[in-house]
């Protein structure tokens, strides 16, 4: 018998960065699959490709699925996102109609943390001292070796036990770290001990840690959490990385404090993202700008279309959905 209806609404150039050959091969041989068609995405278009489907597969461009496209899709039981948040896809309606949610969050989350950890290290040992210098034609230790912190007896701290913060903590076990802390009010002590790390409140994580790490989602109780009083808790030479949201940001504050000279950022996100013209950041010498590249970039979006893959076969051999979106929580996720 052929598998569920599965039908892919995502352009074909999305589908292709998503989705390696083989991973739409192995879809195939237990799902009836319909595959990315189209170079654009239009509601007419949408709607038709859901007739008749058990499973729809949405990421990046695919449009909010109403319940007017629910509609046109009454044997739909579950939705596999291929990218982060489905928090703009989603409605009351998938509750109600009881039409299971999955996300491809945790797979994005590797490549954003291990971006992360990268641009940890190479900050600690302060390379991007020691390379303006070289750049000059200057050799030597000179002034950067102020800025030299080890990992060995550091003091780590994440914000927020995301699938990121987790894959973090869990890359920064390998280092002989002296204390990995982690802020997150929806975890408890046990459950980051469980992790890894040790549970603090926001304060005394940035007064401690010689690094601290943004990994929380952007919700009201987010915004501008990392503000100018908190920012004065760090140590001198501290280094802050946000790979997160830059509304988890006073960005103001985050200026004044670079601008002092006294701690280090690399920043992949901003509010707004660019920043706007002019803006310091772009030529601070204790910041490190990057464009949003962390996580789905190149290779790393494969990952995407492997779990999707999964959470399918999961779904046809009626198995535990890895990825699964729990819809009651879905205002305090990414």
């Amino acid at each position: 018998m052929p598998g569920p209806k599965t039908a892919i609404l995502l352009t074909r150039s999305m589908q292709a960065r998503c989705f390696a050959e083989a991973d739409l091969r192995r879809i195939a041989t237990f799902a009836e699959l319909s595959l990315a068609d189209r170079d654009e995405i239009s509601g007419d278009v949408q709607r038709s490709a859901m007739g008749g489907a058990e499973i729809i597969v949405t990421g990046w461009g695919t449009l909010p699925i109403s319940p007017a496209l629910l509609d046109a899709a009454p044997n739909l039981r579950l939705m596999c996102h291929a990218a982060g948040s489905v928090k703009h896809l989603v409605n009351d309606e998938f509750r109600r109609r009881r039409i299971r949610v999955c996300s491809a969050a945790s797979a994005l989350a590797v490549g954003v943390a291990e971006f992360a950890f990268g641009m940890m290290l190479v900050t600690m040992k302060a390379v991007w001292q020691f390379r303006s210098l070289t750049a000059q034609g200057r050799w030597g230790r000179e002034q950067p070796i102020d800025w030299v912190r080890e990992p060995y007896e550091a003091t780590v701290g994440i914000i927020g036990a995301s699938f990121v913060g987790r894959e973090m903590i869990r890359l920064c076990r390998q280092l002989s770290l002296k204390a990995m802390l982690l802020y997150d009010p929806y975890v408890s002590a046990d459950e980051a001990a469980a992790i890894g790390a040790r549970k603090v409140e926001l304060d005394e994580l940035m007064r401690r840690s010689d690094v601290v790490s943004l990994h929380a989602p952007a919700t009201d109780e987010t915004q501008r959490m990392v503000n100018a009083r908190n920012l004065a808790l760090l140590k001198d030479r501290a280094i802050i990385i946000n790979t997160a949201r830059g509304a988890c940001v006073d960005e103001p504050a985050l200026i004044s404090e670079l601008q002092s000279g006294r701690i280090f950022a690399c920043l992949d996100v901003t509010d707004p993202e660019p920043p706007a013209p002019g803006s310091p950041l772009y030529n601070l010498p204790n910041c490190v700008l990057t464009p949003h590249i962390a996580g789905a970039i190149k290779e790393n979006t494969f990952r995407q279309g492997k779990l999707v893959a999964d959470q399918i076969e999961s779904y046809v051999q009626g198995g535990r959905l890895p990825g699964e979106v729990n819809l009651e929580q879905l205002r305090r996720l990414a």
